[in-house]
């Protein structure tokens, strides 16, 4: 009695929980599917059993999947068939019903039954279904899916299918995607753009928000199923990102019973251990994960500045002033996330997660500064020795809840989302001074603290007008407050205590709030041309202010913009598409652009955020082809675009004669990109596959800031390609590599840069367990970069070297029982037999 109490407080929940989300949405329910599932559970009626067997062997279908529908075609109940092929459907109402058996390899069967009054149960007897071979084909396809895949809107690239990733980072996987590219540092670009917004199952997190890099290095590469790369994103989608979305898909598993998995991974650059176990039963699913990352990095640099007084347009050298450094980091970081999913019935399904992450990175940095005369002579006044400790802290927590409402028609679909994000960081550094007799000449103490808070809410409504194609709306809100408390203490003598400098202390506070509603109407004709049409509106009032006025800001102000969006694609034979698309997207300053924090270990480049930036526009225009034949797949786009008020990293001097050099971020003018990306992949022998990826662009740069108007221009490239063989004994090998062309800026140029892989594989214990062994960059023990930089009096010389060579070794474990087993004819063609974790 207990449990039909409780199932009758869910289902009245559950319906009074779709009445709210009906009247949020103005969409009347249809009274059909409610009455007759009130109808049906009622706690008397007829039980319902029978047998699904196969049409040929006679065999039972173990696992077949029954639903119950009525005439209208609603789903009321279901049952999956036990290990002989029976299933049962308890208290059901008398009338007349189809039963609908479906699984995977075979037709999906209609059965029509009569439920009599007047009785306890009725045997519908044998149910036999027949074999789809052409199905069993997609399933085996599907099952060793390309690494690489086409979609609407851009490319997905299946992570959990590339070995080398295994025991990495989020850093590794997307050094992998095509169209994208990682630098030294770790910074994420998208044909050639570094102004992108980052997603993780569709929604967005501070993790990444506040330092990108930093956060990949803390998301494991085994917890990653996919990532979806969105060069031409719908309406629906923030428009923030003036380059694109990336998509990070999380593994989450939708199986029946408890599965789980362990991964330890031990290498000279990075040791960690990842867990996650996943339950469900009946309409509950729980989830959790829970992980730590360790990891550490080495590098060098020198650089000459070479300062220089210009006459006619000659440059002579005045002096040079030579910097060499060298770091240690060290890395630690946690996280546990815990996550869960109820179904009500088939139309209502409400999620929630949490996650709680923690991070700790400590580097220890030394800088050594000479001073030369034009001719080369040293010059001992300028010697400068600093010693410097840097501690980042990190601590974030996140929380979102999700009821989605499906209808009665196929895609009519009502999400409702509230998402609670809160993250805190701690930025320090101390630093001691010594000249080149080693006498303590300068003591620094600077500490950063940050908060950033994020609270959004986001309704999304679904309709599909039957041949008139798809209609969807949305409302979106993003509430977001930021701040930061910096402290700067500082002494020439430790003879003298520290004292702190007013005009480096100070306390900034950052409002942004967001308010969007969009609209995108889809319709397909013939299958053969697609329309797209959209548009989306966002008004934006941000507000700052510093606790003392020493610096003028001009944040309090509201914007207004509206974003269209267009999608033209026409489908030919053999799978072929050619699409065209444009949208608007915008660019809004972060934190770390607005923060006027000075960062001043380094004496002759000082760092601060410009709290006067501006948002910028950017017009993206892109005509795509992709076709696919048998095994093999090309992709080919060509792109154009167009960036206005561009916010950019800028440098300079305060004034012609002084040696410290000023690192800030302005809106510096116009940014326009002209490129075409190709991709291709095929398969061969059932068992290998190889991918080959080229992002070929032309950078226009143009700035209007200074003295005098700046313009650069150059090509650029990105080319990527990955291979991989399955070979017999559940053993494989996989291979990777990138290669990114010197990059070039409205004051820098850099050299190329580049990254391979070697993973080997194999698996054991019915494919339950295995050992992967991941090489990376073997061939040489650094990488190193070359980047030269022109200022008003000076031009800087500077080379990099990251000590990336990589060795790791993995063992991962799945365990858990899940209740689905293959039929027989799916087990013959794949060679795999059951699975059962």
């Amino acid at each position: 009695m207990a449990n039909v109490k409780q199932l009758s407080f869910l289902k009245v929940a559950g319906i009074l929980f779709l009445w709210m989300g009906s009247a949020l949405g103005g969409i009347p329910l249809k009274a059909a599917p409610l009455t007759t599932e009130i109808i049906l559970w009622q706690t008397t009626g007829v039980s319902v059993t029978g047998t699904v067997i196969d049409a040929v062997s006679k065999a039972p279908v173990d696992f077949a999947t029954v639903a119950l529908q009525d005439k209208g075609g609603y789903t009321l109940t279901g049952a999956p068939c036990d290990a002989q092929g029976k299933f049962t459907l308890p208290q059901v109402a008398p009338g007349t019903y189809d039963l609908v058996i479906s699984f995977i390899g075979y037709k999906t069967k209609r059965h029509s039954i009569t439920v009599p009054e007047g009785t306890a149960s009725l045997q519908v007897g044998q149910i036999p279904l027949e074999s789809d071979s052409k199905a069993l084909e997609e399933v085996v396809v599907t099952g060793e899916k390309n690494l690489i895949q086409e979609t609407d809107d851009g490319l997905v690239y299946n992570a959990e299918n590339d070995i080398t990733n295994i025991g990495g980072t989020a850093a590794d996987v997307l050094k992998k995607v095509p169209s994208l590219a990682v630098d030294i540092d770790g910074n994420v670009e998208m044909r050639g753009s570094t102004k992108i917004k980052v997603l993780i199952n569709g929604k967005p997190s501070t993790l990444l928000a506040d330092n990108l890099a930093e956060a990949l290095q803390q998301i494991p590469a085994d917890m990653i199923k996919s990532v979806e790369v969105i060069t031409s994103p719908s309406a629906k989608y923030d428009s923030e990102g003036t380059a694109g979305v990336i998509n990070i898909i999380t593994k989450q598993s939708t199986m029946e019973g408890m599965t789980g998995q362990v991964t330890a991974t031990a290498g000279n650059r990075t040791n960690n251990l990842n867990s996650n176990l996943n339950l469900r039963k009946n309409k509950l699913g729980l989830r959790a994960s829970m992980g730590g990352n360790f990891n550490d990095r080495l590098g060098d640099s020198e650089s000459d500045q070479v300062y220089f007084r210009e006459e006619n347009l000659i440059q002579s050298p005045t002096k040079l002033i030579r910097q060499s450094s060298a770091f240690e980091n060290n890395g630690r970081s946690l996280f546990t996330q815990l996550g869960g999913d109820y179904d009500f019935n088939e139309q209502n399904n409400l999620s929630a997660s949490i996650r709680v992450n923690r991070s700790r990175n400590l580097s220890d940095r030394t800088l050594t500064t000479s001073q030369f005369t034009p001719s080369g002579e040293e010059q001992p006044e300028g010697f400068r020795f600093r010693d410097i400790d840097n501690l980042n802290r990190n601590q974030g927590f996140e929380t979102n809840l999700h009821y989605k409402k499906r209808f009665g028609r196929k895609d009519q679909e009502l999400d409702l989302i509230a998402i609670y994000n809160r993250n805190t960081s701690e930025s320090d550094y101390a630093l001691t001074e010594e000249n080149g007799e080693d006498v303590i000449t300068r003591l620094e103490q600077s500490s950063n603290l940050g908060t950033n808070r994020e609270l959004t809410f986001q309704a999304d409504y679904a309709h599909p007008l039957e041949k008139l194609g798809n209609f969807e709306v949305g409302l979106k809100a993003v509430l977001r407050d930021a701040g930061s408390d910096y402290d700067f203490l500082f002494t020439k003598t430790p003879l003298v205590p520290l004292a702190q400098d007013p005009a480096r202390s100070n306390q900034f506070h950052y409002a942004q709030d967001v308010y969007s509603s969009y609209f995108s109407y889809t319709l397909r004709l013939q299958k053969t041309y697609t329309f797209r049409v959209g548009g989306r509106y966002e008004y934006t009032f941000v507000s700052g202010d510093l606790a003392t006025g020493q610096i003028e800001t001009n944040l309090a102000k509201p914007f207004h913009n509206f974003m269209p969006n267009l999608m033209v694609m026409k489908r030919f034979k053999n799978d072929q598409r050619l699409r065209l698309s444009y949208s608007t997207r915008i660019q809004r300053p972060g934190m770390n652009q607005l923060n006027p924090y000075r960062n001043e270990s380094n004496q002759l480049n000082i760092r601060y955020g410009n709290p006067n930036l501006e948002a910028e526009l950017t017009h993206n225009t892109e005509l795509n082809y992709s076709w696919l034949l048998k095994s093999t797949s090309f992709n080919a786009s060509m792109y154009w675009r167009q960036t206005n008020n561009d916010i950019s990293q800028y440098q300079f001097p305060i004034s012609p004669n002084n040696d410290t050099l000023h690192t800030t971020f302005r809106n510096l003018g116009e940014n326009a990109t002209y490129g075409t990306s190709l991709s291709a992949t095929t398969r061969f022998k059932q068992k290998g596959q190889i991918g080959l990826n080229l992002n070929l662009f032309y950078n226009d740069l143009r700035s209007f800031v200074g003295q005098n108007a700046i313009h650069r221009s150059g090509f650029m490239y990105n080319l990527s390609g990955n291979a991989s063989y399955r070979f017999v004994n559940d053993f494989s090998v996989q291979t990777a590599g990138s290669f990114t062309s010197p990059r070039l800026s409205l004051q820098s140029r850099s050299t190329y840069n580049y990254s391979y892989s070697l993973g080997l594989r194999k698996e054991f214990w019915q494919r339950k367990a295995g050992i992967s062994v991941n090489v990376e960059n073997f061939l040489f023990s650094n990488n190193s970069i070359r980047t030269t930089f022109n200022n008003a009096n000076s031009n800087n010389y500077n080379l990099s070297n990251n000590y990336n060579r990589i060795v790791r070794v993995s063992f991962n474990y799945r365990f858990g029982k899940m209740e689905f087993k293959r039929g027989k004819e799916l087990e013959k063609l794949t060679g795999e037999g059951k699975r059962k974790g």
